[in-house]
């Protein structure tokens, strides 16, 4: 799952898209488990688990990633969605 030229610009939100799409290739999964998720974007943006929970709800908010309870995050397919 690539991500799409409209998550290309240079806003923080893209990157943190990046960040995620690199956690879901290390760990060769659909689904990022929390915990690489927690490692990724904390030690790359600086913030604590707490923030990193906010963050992750304001872009599941705007339809980027699902969460999924007990498990990780799935990066939202802007592909799959336009259809």
């Amino acid at each position: 799952m690539a991500i799409e030229t409209e998550t290309k610009s240079r806003g923080l939100y893209s990157l943190l898209l990046r960040r995620l799409e690199e956690a879901r290739r290390k760990c060769n999964k659909e689904t990022i488990p929390f915990p690489n998720v927690f490692s990724k974007i904390c030690s790359n943006f600086s913030i604590t688990k707490k923030e990193c929970w906010e963050l992750l709800y304001f872009v599941r908010e705007m339809g980027l990633i699902e969460i999924v309870p007990y498990h990780g995050v799935r990066i939202v397919d802007l592909k799959e969605v336009k259809k």
